[in-house]
């Protein structure tokens, strides 16, 4: 440790150029600001929520309070929009599942849910630990998680998603089935279809490629994936460019972290920030209500029963604020100990800044073609739990803030921060304009209009229905849009461009001249 300053002014004897030396070896570092910036108008992915599990029958079900407070978005509530149940393998022990998931259904939550075992009938041990499906079982297994997605529905909660596994590729001594590569992408290929939602696949422990490219390099088993899901147990959390060129979502769909520290907890929510910058389209954390999770069963670390762990907390700077249906914007930030990700949707801008170190941090954030506005700020750390701090106003498409130490402070715009060429008036329907001009020999623009961030796909048929060209095929943010089409490589005559965007389809007639 170097000495106190003005143990340096005792050095009297020293020549002048010495001394000065000494002063400047002794003073503090001047601690540089740093930068990030926001590119409104360059979008990742579209976020389906953060939740958790909730697994009746191996942990009593949540209560009333607990459901209130792990879904609400008010001050004191977690936030949460996914809810992950256990699709048990004894069918007299569905109903186990109905009243929290009604519960979270009727708050506008999603539900999704996962087997830990198919029924011990169909596998090859006869037992609901380890062992494989027998492949003459498939279309049986395909059927019961169909039945059980029907059930649900049926008394009032209806499936986002069903996954044909949890975890098939570890070795665990409780319940659970084995499954390699081969065997998920047959059964994706030719069985999954028969499941009425979306389907989730393969759930590795670790997002291992070998259990999920074959399904991803097969059109067949491709065309039945809704989602793939994985869990980051000791590996795994990283972009998945397979998965993204095949147009498929990626959601981590269960994790969990015994330390219940604070470095620990705020470290939850670095790791939520790497999963996003990563783009997955969901968080889910393994128990809802357990001593290490997000609501506390009593049972250790202090807290009561019911009540939000700190873990809860940070994990609530992103559950309450980033909603389903907003866009991962990208951002630059180089900062060592300072993370940033943001969000935006029709109307508001969230950013997630996260300091993990040990010093505050001073940051300037210059949002790239944004309006003037007010941002809130919502703070967790040693001593503060989502606490409200004093807005910040933007000065020239820039604030700066001080980041605390171990801290995860979140932003939320008070009203439209848009990019300069989503600054008007936002479209009230999904709508496809003729093309200009029309005829035309070489080159047109088709334009287009999307009310809300959707999945779009603009493409080009003759009029014997064959498509010749995919002009758009994936997540568009909301506004008006361009795009070009070269039709110089195509006959003369009358083709069809088709928009099909959140269940809405549109067609128009273009002709091609030479």
């Amino acid at each position: 440790m170097p000495p106190p300053f003005r143990s340096s002014l005792r050095v009297v004897s020293k020549p002048l150029g010495c001394l000065l030396a000494l002063l400047v070896a002794f003073s503090p570092p001047v601690q540089a600001q740093e930068e990030v910036h926001v590119f409104l108008d360059s979008t990742a992915q579209v976020i389906r929520g953060f939740g958790a599990a909730n697994i009746v029958g191996w942990r009593p079900d949540m209560t009333s309070a607990e459901i209130e407070t792990a879904f609400g978005t008010e001050e004191g509530q977690l936030g949460f929009s996914i809810m992950r149940l256990r699709i048990p393998p004894q069918q007299n022990q569905w109903g186990l599942n109905l009243p929290s998931a009604q519960a979270a259904h009727a708050m506008g939550v999603t539900v999704i849910a996962s087997p830990w075992s198919p029924p011990a009938s169909m596998k090859t041990n006869n037992s609901l630990v380890r062992g494989r499906l027998r492949e003459d079982s498939y279309a049986d297994y395909a059927a019961y998680l169909d039945d059980f997605n029907t059930y649900m529905n049926d008394n009032g909660v209806p499936l986002y998603a069903v996954s044909i596994q949890n975890e098939p590729d570890v070795e665990v001594t409780y319940e659970s089935c084995d499954w390699n590569g081969e065997e998920v992408r047959k059964f994706m290929a030719e069985n999954a279809g028969a499941i009425n939602t979306n389907v989730i696949a393969p759930e590795s422990f670790q997002f291992r490629r070998n259990v999920s490219d074959p399904m991803l390099n097969d059109p067949d088993a491709l065309a039945n994936v809704d989602i793939v899901g994985g869990h980051i147990y000791g590996g795994g959390l990283a972009p998945y460019p397979l998965a993204q060129e095949k147009g498929k979502e990626v959601w981590m769909t269960e994790h969990l972290v015994l330390d219940i520290n604070l470095a620990a907890n705020i470290g939850t929510a670095t790791e939520i920030q790497n999963v996003m910058k990563a783009g997955m389209s969901a968080y889910i954390w393994w128990y809802i209500v357990r001593f290490y999770g997000p609501i506390s069963d009593g049972e250790m670390g202090g807290y009561a029963k019911g009540e939000i762990t700190k873990r809860g907390y940070a994990m609530s700077q992103f559950s309450r604020f980033i909603r389903p249906g907003y866009m991962r914007v990208h951002t630059d930030d180089t900062a060592s100990n300072v993370s940033v990700t943001a969000y935006k949707d029709d109307s508001r801008v969230v950013i997630v800044a996260i300091n993990d170190g040990a010093a505050s941090e001073d940051v300037q954030f210059t949002l790239d073609g944004s309006m003037d506005g007010l941002f809130s700020r919502y703070v967790t750390s040693e001593t503060q739990n989502v606490e409200r701090m004093d807005d910040i106003a933007l000065s020239g498409h820039a604030f700066t803030a001080t980041l605390g130490p171990r801290s995860v402070t979140t932003f939320v715009s008070d009203a439209t921060v848009l990019s300069d060429e989503n600054t008007d008036e936002l479209p009230t329907a999904y709508q496809l304009l003729q093309n200009y001009p029309n005829p035309f020999a070489s080159a047109t623009t088709i334009g287009y209009a999307i009310p809300h961030a959707s999945n779009v796909t603009l493409e080009v048929f003759d009029v014997m229905g064959r498509k010749v060209a995919t002009l758009v095929d994936g997540m568009v943010p909301a506004g008006s849009h361009q795009t070009s089409f070269n039709a110089a490589a195509l006959s003369a005559g009358v083709y069809i461009y088709q928009l099909s965007a959140n269940g809405s389809v549109q067609t128009q007639r273009m002709t091609v001249v030479k």
